[in-house]
């Protein structure tokens, strides 16, 4: 006796369900199988602890989840560790993860989708995470497909939808047999780039020296801070124009444009630093090293 005939015992209402017919009126909950098979049962029949014991071995499906195409089910159960298959054919030459999160919780998530969708050259597999987090797989399955630049693209979105967007891009990885444990990599760089509020797009090589703060303990932290930039530690204003300085790539005439500053003012700032901590920022290590504490500063 199979599973769902199993169930059907339990459940009466029981029926199986057609992929292109799944839409089903509110009196029914609708439930995935292992094997992607779709069943309804009435919910009349289920209580509370029904649905929480089927969950253990079915996927529910809501509305939204019946707008999901075959391929994003593939790539989220493979992802997730549920399929022993690698995920639906073809298999694309290269991918990366686009996670982005919205800082409005209410935006129509389909008209969101579809506005995203649009920068690329086809429809890519697009996974939500809840109502405001989510993650895009940007498949390369041609040599001479191009990628996406996000930077124009989240101002135009931003634009239209009056909320803030943060990006993260992963590298793109070769080895679809990786993807699991790649995926749960973007996703943790995705996190720290959201706490240490690295840009609207921000990118692996950025990520990097918040994954070296955050692996070192906090006590350490605390003990390099105080040794050499207890000096400046309440000068905000003066943190911020050195944090800036460096970001511009120790670019005094960039960084004072950014500033709205006069390229002295920024100069006498500079100097000012060096001279309280005795940290030469003109200096690539002095530069690193303060690069590090300024952004342990802001988390």
């Amino acid at each position: 006796m199979t599973k769902i005939e199993q169930l059907k015992q339990i459940y009466p209402s029981l029926i199986a369900v057609e992929e292109q017919s799944i839409e089903l009126s509110n009196k029914y909950q609708l439930f995935r199988t292992g094997d992607e098979q779709v069943i309804a049962i009435l919910k009349t029949e289920l209580n509370q602890k029904d649905v929480q014991l089927l969950q253990l071995i079915l996927t529910p499906i809501s509305k939204r989840d019946d707008q999901t195409t075959a391929r994003e089910r593939s790539w989220s159960r493979f992802l997730q560790g549920h399929s022993d298959e690698l995920m639906a054919e073809p298999l694309p030459q290269k991918f990366r993860f686009v996670f982005f999160c919205l800082s409005d919780p209410n935006i129509d998530r389909q008209t969101f989708q579809e506005a995203l969708q649009s920068f690329f050259p086809r429809v890519m597999p697009l996974l939500w995470e809840d109502h405001q987090q989510g993650v895009i797989i940007e498949e390369i399955m041609e040599n001479n497909q191009e990628t996406i630049t996000f930077q124009p693209l989240i101002d135009v979105l931003m634009s239209d939808f009056y909320t803030k967007i943060h990006f993260y891009l992963s590298e793109f990885s070769e080895s679809p047999l990786e993807g699991p444990s790649f995926f749960q990599w973007a996703k943790k760089c995705f996190h720290i780039s959201m706490r240490n509020s690295i840009g609207p797009v921000a990118t692996f090589q950025e990520v990097i020296p918040s994954l070296y703060i955050e692996s070192m303990p906090e006590a350490e932290r605390t003990m390099i801070s105080d040794s050499l930039f207890s000096t400046v530690r309440d000068d905000q204003d003066l943190l911020q124009t050195i944090q800036v300085f460096l970001e511009s790539g120790s670019n005094a005439t960039l960084a004072a444009k950014r500033l709205y500053m006069h390229r002295n003012s920024l100069q006498y700032r500079v100097d000012k630093f060096i001279e309280k901590t005795g940290v030469d920022i003109k200096q690539f290590q002095g530069a690193i090293i303060t690069y590090l504490f300024l952004l342990e500063a802001d988390r």
